[in-house]
Formats: C-alpha cells, sequence, structure tokens
C-alpha cells in the first residue's frame, strides 16, 4: 500500500492506496490552531506516523513556494519531520509530486483552481449524487464563462471559485486537501503503470 499527504499548516489531507491503485482510505489531519507552530507540527508528524502502518510507499505533495513565506517556512519544518519520520520507519526515500505535475498525469489542468479538482475526484469516486455533481459542474462551468467574458473580475472569480470549494467540502466532505491527496495516489499509480 501507499499513503499519499497533502501537507498543510491548517489541515493535511491523506489518502491510502492499494498497490494496484485502488484508493483504500481517505482523511484529514487537523492541529488545533491555537497550538504554537512547532507543537502543531508535531501533531502532524505524530498523526502521520500512526498512518505508516501496512504502508511501503510515501508519496508527499511538493513544496509551493507561493507569496507567503511564513507558511513555505513551516511547510518546508513540517516536510522535513515527515520525512525524517518516514525515513527512520522504513529506511526508503519517499516520492515527491508537484500538484501541477500530479494533476496533468491524471487528465486534470496543472494549474486548475481547486474546486476543479475536488469535482473531478468527486466525479471519478461518485462521492457525491449525480443532481450534486451536476450542480457543481454548472456552476463551475458558469463561472468560468463570466470571467472568461469578463462579466466578473479576476477578485471576484477567485472568490467565487473559493466559495464554490467550501461548499463541496462542506457538502462532500471532500476539501483540497483530500482531493489533492487522492490526485497523488492516482498520480503515482499511472506513473508506475506507465513506467513499468
Amino acid at each position: 500500500m501507499y499513503l499519499c499527504l497533502d501537507l498543510s499548516s491548517k489541515c493535511t489531507g491523506w489518502a491510502k492506496f492499494s498497490k494496484d491503485g485502488k484508493l483504500i482510505k481517505k482523511g484529514r489531519i487537523t492541529p488545533d490552531p491555537k497550538l504554537h507552530p512547532y507543537k502543531r507540527l508535531q501533531y502532524v508528524t505524530d498523526q502521520v506516523r500512526l498512518l505508516f502502518e501496512g504502508i511501503n510507499t510515501l508519496i508527499i505533495e511538493g513544496l509551493y513556494v507561493g507569496i507567503n513565506p511564513k507558511a513555505v517556512l513551516y511547510l518546508a519544518r513540517l516536510s522535513g519531520a515527515v520525512i525524517y519520520t518516514w525515513m527512520s520507519y522504513k529506511f526508503t526515500v519517499p516520492n515527491i509530486y508537484n500538484a501541477s505535475s500530479a494533476r496533468k498525469l491524471v487528465g486534470i489542468n496543472g494549474r486548475a483552481h481547486k474546486a476543479e479538482v475536488q469535482l473531478s475526484v468527486i466525479k471519478l469516486y461518485k462521492f457525491a449524487s449525480d443532481i450534486k455533481i451536476k450542480e457543481y459542474t454548472k456552476t463551475l462551468k458558469q463561472l468560468i464563462g463570466d470571467y472568461k467574458e469578463k462579466e466578473i473580475t479576476k477578485g471576484q472569480f477567485k472568490y467565487r471559485l473559493d466559495k464554490l470549494s467550501k461548499l463541496i467540502d462542506k457538502e462532500t466532505g471532500i476539501g483540497e486537501d483530500i482531493a489533492d491527496s487522492i490526485v497523488l495516489g492516482l498520480a503515482h499509480y499511472k506513473k508506475g503503470k506507465k513506467n513499468g
């Protein structure tokens, strides 16, 4: 089995896959935001370690160096702690995929918004009813159309996409964190099949 992690300072998504690429289990690790950053790091690392049982391969989403240096620094520390813990436990090097590369491997636009990634995962695994999937798809297409036709600004577009992402998470339990961890697993399986 392999474990896929979308590490985050707020909420870490994880997914376990069988060696033949079947999703076994998924979830998230959410530390108390009031904890000191190093205590949050310790909490997430401890919770991830509990997921290692029966796992042969670890896949981690690579760091995205965005505009928030404080968040990047925390994620670098968290990634280092998780990698160290894994290598101490299994003595193997984890696989690291950038989000855009993983998305492309599974047929999702590498620059897709989190709501688009969530919707792709929900459709694939039927994590919502057909009616809900149609509803989310219609809303997403409408937003993209409005933006392309310049009926809404870039700021409005991003705000509404974020709102859709939160709605999908609330109604299905598939947030961006879990969706990204699932995409990592699918990408790893597809890359393995392609290479071997």
